[in-house]
């Protein structure tokens, strides 16, 4: 039935006759928005749909739905209107009262009492052991009771802070006594002992005196010092090879030059030469510069190879195989063990290493001359190699000396600090199998705590869920939270709770007392509530799929500005829900704020182009108009013609003038006019002391109340009955120069981008950036306040430093004082500071302010009487102990001991320098 809908007939209030309003004209048309100011007849028309929905008729207006032919259609059953307007949220949502009512999604009321008073008691119960429990638990955090693990550490902590670990500290030559951790706690009770005390002390002075024996040494040489290895009789190989005769081949005169370079020590020249001519790109000799042919160079290398034949080329490869033993390792490390030893090794070293130069040599005078002996005999490198085995060998057995001396120490060492751990194991025995058995309690009473804690969760998360079932709202509370949620782009921003058949709100998870609900945040629910109640009795498989038509009623404008994006983002959801949900279904919005008419249309366009690409079969049509003189019209004039207006005042703030300087007056006063008419319904000179305007104008408020309304809009007020009239009393503005009206043009826009950015950003987008900048020069709230000059007070500033030795009534006695005025409120009197103790925070020679009390927490600076003594200081309490602190770390804590007299004298609260 909704399909065949093209309007509504109304009569009654503003309408005075029938008046037939077609909003879905054509068949696809199925999202209307109407914009129209206020007292255009919106609420009217709504007004009527909710009488259509109800089937309630009054005697002072009448409706009816039509058809395109104008007829009038009946409400079908399976058919259903849906309003939202004030109305609505006024009959819907009393936050003061009873809450929101009852919403039923899915089905009837099941009887759940007995469950729910079975688990009402199972959860008394839980609770009960719970706090037995917690309890419990409680004793074992109390570190002076005997049931806390804490309790018996500290006793093992006092004992083995005495001997062991003085003992201990003695034995590793520290001056500081080592620390008790808790791991050496457990390592110490962990041990398994099975001498007494007086067989672990006769063996611990016995291996005691024999660590005394052993030297003190910091040095150790993990690494064997090893010999330098080499073949017998290497030398006797190396000069046979030197010597061997590589036998001359027959050669021709050609070759025989290339035999007599050779053994004149130019071979590589000759080799040179082989490898440049065996390039078949070679057609030039690089030595003489003549041209060769193939046959040259073919004849060439064959003469070369002639000459350095196979026994040549493998007499070479065994000379270059040579090779001699290693001398790299760095013994000066051990000059400690012996300086000389290590000094006799390093020369011989040297002198190994300068006849392997020898052998080098000859060597090389070979490889350059190889038809040619060369004839030595061996020159000793082996006698020398072995006479410096023998100097190794001596240093390795002092080495090995060493390091077995080391590892005997070290062992006596280990056995005399476990010796020591034995002894304090028997010492703190009984202790630690206290703390060990407290821990396992304690262990289990948390376990117990844990499952107490889960029984009573469980039990209540179960009974919670029963009596949201009992009321049958529970899935109705979830979706209104969830669509709070959805507006606010947070979680738990705003939420409802289900208490006692009550519904109650909370903010961030806190209580929210219901007259510090806001407005706008009513209202929010009251949508989301509204968007929920469409849904009732549908089963969940089937939501949006029933035929309806919603209408509603300025769903933004009223709301907080800060929520406008979240409003339109879910309005836009559950538009694409309804219509996508059912191809029959409908929606008309109505509205006086023209942003929102702007982002409604855009919404419409969107659900246009989606339904249209997604291809559903379906097309969706989005029809606009404006609601004024009782008719539905183009919107387009009007809203441009508001447009313009802001325009020419923009054009005329950034010094464009010409033909605006009589008509500019005027078109501020209308435009003003205009946009507090359709954002908050009322005048200007209303504007200007509406609390929420005032609000929102945030810190610029004073400016604009005091300002800009005294010298634009005074006596101007009888101008809202003729806001759109082209002709006005300008004589105002004859007295004002032109830089004072782009001064005030510039104040219009920004009092209207405080209150509204959104809505001037979408008629002006071009001026935003010049606004922005605007208001940096708008004077704050800051600078119109007047500075009250401080009281100044007479106190006495006694001539005494503060640290100086003083009697304990020092401030009750004939101290010389002089009189100081000082704005200084909460000091009662003032005194000077000698010493650096407190620095940097209260230098040497500063005058400090003392309030009086009898008592200072820790931490905070103030003056104290000690024995005579007066003081600048910071109280602590730590370790049952009480200390006066410095802030200057030179200074140690004074403690406070049994039998001293201690008194406070009141706190520093200010430090002139």
């Amino acid at each position: 039935m909704i399909e065949k809908v093209k309007g509504l007939s109304i009569c009654g209030r503003c309408f005075s006759k029938k008046t037939n309003l077609t909003f879905f004209p054509n068949d696809n048309d199925r999202i209307a928005i109407v914009y129209g100011k206020n007292g255009s007849g919106k609420s009217t028309i709504s007004d009527g749909f909710s009488q259509i929905a109800s089937g309630e008729d009054t005697e002072e207006l009448s409706a009816s739905l039509i058809d395109r032919a104008d007829n009038e259609i009946d409400l079908v059953p399976e058919s259903k209107i849906f309003v939202f307007n004030e109305k609505y949220i006024d009959e819907n949502v009393k936050i003061d009262a009873d809450g929101l009512g009852t919403i039923i999604l899915l089905g009837g009321q099941v009887d759940l009492q007995a469950d729910i008073d079975r688990y009402t008691a199972l959860l008394a119960t839980a609770q009960e052991e719970h706090d037995v429990a917690q309890t419990a638990l409680q004793s074992f955090g109390n570190k002076n009771n005997p049931l806390s693990p804490d309790y018996h550490f500290t006793r093992i902590k006092k004992v083995l802070q005495g001997d062991w670990a003085t003992t201990d500290a003695a034995i590793k030559g520290n001056k500081i006594n080592s620390k008790v951790t808790e791991e050496v706690v457990r390592e110490i009770g962990g041990l398994s002992v099975s001498e007494t005390k007086e067989q672990l002390q006769q063996k611990f002075d016995e291996t005691k005196a024999l660590l005394d024996k052993v030297a003190d040494v910091t040095t150790s040489y993990p690494v064997p010092i090893g010999g330098i290895e080499f073949t017998d009789g290497f030398e006797r190989v190396i000069c046979d090879l030197l010597a061997e005769l590589v036998e001359k081949p027959v050669l021709t005169e050609r070759e025989s030059m290339i035999l007599s370079m050779i053994q004149s020590g130019r071979q590589s020249i000759v080799e040179a030469a082989k490898n440049d001519f065996s390039d078949g790109a070679t057609t030039v000799c690089p030595y003489c510069f003549r041209e060769i042919d193939d046959e040259y160079r073919r004849s060439l290398i064959n003469s070369i190879n002639k000459v350095l034949n196979k026994d040549v080329d493998e007499h070479k490869a065994e000379l270059r195989a040579i090779s001699f033993p290693g001398f790299g390792q760095d013994y000066s490390h051990f000059t400690d063990l012996d300086a000389g030893l290590v000094k006799e090794i390093q020369e011989q070293i040297e002198n190994c290493q300068k006849l392997i130069e020898q052998y080098l040599a000859a060597i090389q005078l070979k490889l350059n001359s190889i038809y040619n002996p060369v004839n030595i005999a061996p020159i000793g490198l082996e006698n020398s190699i072995q006479q410096l085995n023998v100097l190794l060998s001596k240093l390795e057995s002092k080495r090995q000396e060493f390091v077995d001396a080391i590892q005997r120490r070290k062992a006596i060492l280990r056995d005399l600090l476990l010796i020591n751990k034995k002894i304090a194991h028997l010492q703190i025995g009984q202790a630690y199998r206290d703390y060990l058995k407290q821990q396992r309690e304690m262990r289990a009473a948390e376990a117990k705590l844990q499952t107490k804690q889960k029984e009573v969760n469980e039990t209540s998360e179960h009974l919670k869920a029963l009596e949201l079932q009992k009321s049958n709202v529970g899935l109705a509370i979830e979706n209104i939270n969830n669509a709070l949620d959805y507006v606010f782009f947070s979680h738990g921003r705003l939420s409802i709770e289900l208490k006692n058949d009550k519904y109650y709100l909370k903010s961030n998870g806190n209580d929210v007392k219901p007259k510090s609900v806001s407005l706008g945040e009513r209202n929010i629910i009251a949508l989301c509530y509204f968007f929920t109640q469409i849904l009732s009795n549908q089963d969940v498989g089937r939501l949006y799929q029933d035929e309806e038509l919603v209408v509603i009623d300025d769903p933004i404008s009223s709301f907080d500005f800060e929520n406008k994006v979240g409003i339109s983002s879910f309005l836009r959801y559950q538009t694409h829900r309804i219509i996508k949900g059912n191809a029959k279904s409908k929606i008309l919005f109505l509205t006086h704020d023209l942003s929102t008419f702007s982002d409604l249309q855009k919404i419409a366009d969107e659900m246009e182009k989606s339904f249209k690409k997604q291809k559903l079969g379906v097309s969706v049509k989005g029809k606009s108009f404006e609601l004024q003189g009782r008719t539905l019209s183009d919107p387009i004039k009007s809203i441009n013609e508001y447009r313009d207006l802001l325009h020419m005042i923009f054009n005329y703030a950034m010094g464009n003038i010409e033909g605006l300087d009589l008509a500019i007056g005027n078109s501020m006063r209308r435009a003003l006019e205009a946009f507090s008419t359709f954002i908050y319904g009322t005048g200007i000179a209303e504007v200007s002391f509406d609390p929420k305007v005032i609000k929102s104008l945030g810190n610029h408020s004073r400016y604009f109340e005091n300002l800009m309304y005294r010298l634009v809009l005074h006596g101007e007020s009888h101008f809202e009955t003729r806001v759109y009239a082209m002709q006005g009393d300008l004589s105002f503005y004859r007295f004002i120069s032109e830089e004072e009206k782009q001064r005030t043009c510039k104040e219009v826009l920004c009092f209207m981008y405080c209150l509204s950015p959104d809505h001037i950003e979408s008629h002006i987008p071009d001026a935003i950036h010049e606004i922005q900048k605007w208001m940096a020069d708008i004077r704050t709230n800051e600078e119109f306040d007047i500075i009250a000059n401080p009281k100044k007070r007479i106190i006495h500033l006694y001539d005494i430093p503060l640290s100086a030795g003083l009697g304990e009534n020092m401030l009750d006695s004939d101290i010389p004082y002089v009189e100081y005025e000082t704005d200084v409120e909460d000091g009662d009197f003032a005194l000077r500071v000698s010493g650096d103790s407190m620095e940097p925070d209260i230098p040497n020679g500063s005058t400090v302010f003392v309030k009086k009390q009898s008592e200072i927490a820790d931490g905070i600076s103030g003056a104290f009487f000690l024995n005579g003594e007066v003081y600048c200081k910071k109280l602590l309490h730590k370790d049952g102990k009480v200390f006066l602190c410095s802030d200057n770390a030179e200074y140690h804590p004074i403690e406070i001991h049994d039998g001293d007299t201690l008194k406070v004298y009141g706190k520093i609260v200010k430090v002139l320098c």
